[in-house]
């Protein structure tokens, strides 16, 4: 027998998913297969390794998958353990929120909208690419997620904004694109092939200021939902009775959404990250001590952004070690940070 797969079990875990969901997920016939793999009784296949990496976002290695006599994908190693500023690439580097991100999913699935709130920077966009890196998986191949950013130039009309919510949902953009209309016609399209449509729209701030998206727009949209099975999911910073009142009033379409506020993480929250990246990198407690610290909103409050989490572990991993070896170096790594992050936030 050899020894327990913790990597194996923890990325189980951290996902919420019970051993035979993880059967059902990856096909597997029988759920004692993925106990046998977790105890380290048996190895999984190189199929079964695949399919296990697609479901948990993760590569061979951060799975302990791979055997002593294979070769390491040097890719592999050039993975960073922190992602400051970037996309999210895998599932499992989305820390926190674990009820956010149930009931994001459970709503998803049952074909129920959610509205995404919380101040810039604190993770919006990263619970929506959490989506749809996960969908695969929880949700199965009959959901189509498409992604629009309301900051781009297309979405500054109606006929703009429905011609990328058709390109981003993998359906065909006619020339005499009407708008809404031609969104519509295209939904039809899923609908009959049995696919559930789900449109993520980020930065809503950016159309509702717009004119042209009038009440019309609105109620049009809302009725998507309920006629065509649209699933929407809308990231703002305020809550969208605020964020289109000035050209909704009197529409029904906040009501079809259940409100997530993203907070700062809480002290469990921080510590997970902490102990894991810290892991990860090599960290010394000196290190952890950094991340504890400046991953703080602020010294009198018990709330860590991962924002501050990821970019003081991105400099210490720039600078490995030299937290330990230089007397002064607390100084200039204060000034460093406060240079990028003032960039970003302010």
């Amino acid at each position: 027998m050899g020894k327990p797969n913790e990597l194996l079990r923890t990325a189980r875990e951290r996902q919420g998913l019970t051993q035979a969901e993880v059967a059902e997920e990856i096909g597997c016939p029988n759920s004692v297969n993925i106990s046998r793999w977790e105890n380290g009784i048996t190895f999984p296949s190189r199929h079964y390794r695949q399919k296990l990496c697609a479901l948990y976002g993760k590569s061979p290695r951060e799975l302990g998958l791979i055997q002593n006599c294979e070769e390491v994908d040097i890719s592999d190693l050039a993975v960073p353990v922190f992602l400051f500023n970037e996309p999210l690439s895998r599932a499992a580097e989305m820390y926190g929120r674990r009820r956010e991100r149930e009931t994001l999913i459970t709503r998803t699935a049952r074909k129920a909208s959610t509205s995404i709130t919380g101040p810039r920077r604190i993770g919006k966009t990263w619970l929506m690419h959490y989506l749809r890196l996960i969908a695969p998986g929880r949700l199965g191949a009959r959901f189509r997620i498409g992604y629009l950013d309301g900051m781009s130039s297309q979405c500054r009309t109606v006929a703009g904004f429905a011609a990328q919510a058709l390109s981003k949902l993998g359906l065909p953009v006619s020339e005499g694109n009407a708008g809404l209309a031609s969104l519509e016609r295209g939904l039809q399209e899923l609908v009959a092939k049995k696919l559930v449509p789900v449109l993520c729209i980020d930065e809503f701030e950016r159309i509702s200021d717009r004119q042209e998206f009038s009440l019309d727009f609105y109620e049009g949209l809302r009725a998507m939902t309920t006629t065509l099975d649209l699933v929407l999911v809308i990231a703002s910073k305020n809550p969208l009775h605020l964020v289109v009142s000035k050209n909704a009033q009197g529409s029904p379409f906040f009501n079809i959404f259940e409100r997530l506020l993203l907070k700062p993480f809480t002290y469990t929250d921080a510590e997970q990250f902490i102990r894991e990246k810290s892991n990860a990198a090599g960290f010394t407690p000196q290190e952890r001590d950094y991340l504890w610290k400046y991953g703080r909103e602020s010294e009198d409050e018990q709330a860590w952004l991962p924002l501050r989490l990821q970019l003081t572990g991105k400099i210490l991993s720039e600078d490995l070690h030299r937290a330990r070896r230089e007397p002064d170096y607390e100084r200039s790594f204060a000034e460093r940070f406060q240079e990028i992050y003032a960039a970003v936030v302010y």
